[in-house]
């Protein structure tokens, strides 16, 4: 017995001198290991880095920040270097959903969220958090959001005697006529930015069961009546020169000369809607006062979100989950976030708990409308790149065949195009989509299924 206890302290003893002697190398224990591309310097010490220390002091742990490449793909390599290497982060930012599932990195935390009674993840708005679902598990924690659709200057509105087709429903007609109204070359005045967007977000203000790009949480619909009008309607703003980005350069010259893009025309006072996401409101607030946030007629406000995920290789997912759920949803964690940011953040409060919106809104003061369109969050869509499988090659990269052969609006014969440039093609008016609709759908489809073969069976 007594030699069992001298062995038990002799343990205890190395334990702690193990610990001294880390200590004196400079070396600490970690509780949980974080990769993220938010988090700016040390020096800097922004409120990602602030809200890190919160959490390591209110739970008595210490989490170790993974050093990371930030930018584009160099991103994805870093994390898939350090899971070479066995040290996959704890809990790290997602490039995209599809990264974290095809490559095993991620866990499912579908115990986790069950055991969560706090009711802070019915809160988080529908749409985002529909994204992080695959087969019967839940794959990521959406971290933060944004809204996306068109800002207004109310001043050039107001000028133009305009207000008419603010009231009542934003219907895709009232929009029309509202660009028409602004759209004035003669007095250096344009109605609308661009016209690309359209016949993304067109298809789902028609027809509920539709999303973004026509997505509906299996398939696309690019050969359905909705899509075929999206594009009608978007050719339709570029042939009636109701956009900056639809003049010719002879056009631009007459009346806009020394202007930098739409930008500068907004910047000017000069744009009537431009298209953008609200983290650009202050950008947007800083040369133009009077702005309003219309979103997107039909009332399902696109939205752009960020996604974290707990890795495969987490040793205490429970603390994981925890600290996920305060850097992203979390309600003490969202006040906390609101009481330290000292500007107005660029994302809004991952929520529709309507006394944490009253609290940021009550702090900070941004445009018009996002406040009201908090109301309608639940009937959003997100923008597919995040959360769709394939969506890159569904939208844009995918090749559509030897057999095709396209002119570009530059009048240049392009062969095997790229399913965007296609799409360019139709919606600028070099050639017509109905004849390319049904291998069009068939190839975006073709693509979202071959992104999930290449994991679903890790996740039966």
């Amino acid at each position: 017995m007594k030699k069992r206890l001298c062995l038990a302290m002799a343990g205890v003893i190395a334990a702690a001198s193990a610990s001294a002697l880390l200590a004196a190398c400079g070396e600490e224990k970690y509780d949980l290991t974080y990769a993220t591309w938010n988090l700016s310097t040390e020096a800097v010490n922004n409120v990602e880095r602030q809200m890190i220390k919160k959490f390591e002091d209110a739970n008595g742990v210490k989490v170790k920040i993974e050093e990371v490449s930030v930018s584009g793909t160099a991103y994805e390599d870093s994390i898939s270097a350090l899971a070479i290497k066995d040290k996959l982060p704890d809990v790290f930012m997602l490039p995209n959903i599809n990264f974290g599932l095809k490559n095993r990195y991620v866990s499912d935390i579908t115990d986790l969220v069950n055991a969560d009674t706090t009711g802070d993840w019915d809160k988080i708005p529908d749409a985002i958090e529909e994204g992080v679902h695959f087969k019967n598990g839940i794959y990521a924690i959406p971290f933060s959001m944004n809204m996306m659709g068109y800002f207004a200057n109310v001043d050039l509105i107001e000028q133009y005697n305009a207000d008419q087709y603010l009231e009542g429903e934003f219907t895709y007609d009232n929009f029309v006529e509202l660009v028409r109204a602004l759209n004035k070359p003669a007095d250096g005045v344009m109605g609308l930015s661009h016209e690309q967007t359209i016949l993304e977000w067109y298809p789902s203000s028609v027809n509920a069961d539709l999303g973004w790009f026509t997505w509906d949480g299996s398939a696309y619909h690019l050969d359905g009546d909705e899509f075929k009008a999206g594009i009608e309607k978007t050719h339709e703003m570029r042939q009636n020169k109701l956009t900056y980005d639809s003049l010719s350069d002879d056009d631009r010259a007459a009346n806009f000369e020394g202007i930098d893009g739409y930008v500068g025309l907004w910047d000017a006072g000069k744009l009537g809607l431009r298209w953008g996401y609200s983290y650009e409101a202050p950008d947007m607030s800083r040369n133009v006062d009077n702005i309003k946030f219309l979103g997107v007629p039909g009332g399902k406000t696109p939205m752009l979100g960020d996604y974290v995920a707990i890795s495969s290789s987490c040793q205490n997912r429970e603390l994981a989950y925890k600290f996920a759920k305060w850097m992203s949803f979390d309600s003490a964690g969202i006040t906390q976030r609101i009481e330290l940011e000292k500007k107005v953040t660029n994302t809004l409060p991952m929520t529709v708990d309507t006394e944490l919106i009253q609290k940021y809104f009550d702090k900070f003061t941004l445009v018009d409308g996002l406040q009201e369109a908090y109301e309608k969050l639940d009937t959003g869509i997100v923008e597919c790149v995040k959360v769709v499988p394939g969506y890159t090659l569904s939208r844009w990269k995918a090749l559509c065949g030897a057999n095709v052969t396209i002119q570009d609006a530059s009048g240049t014969s392009i062969t095997n195009p790229e399913l965007g440039v296609l799409l360019d093609a139709c919606w600028m008016g070099t050639e017509q989509f109905a004849q390319f609709a049904a291998n069009c759908n068939t190839l975006a489809n073709e693509k979202y299924k071959s992104a999930i073969k290449q994991f679903e069976n890790y996740y039966d």
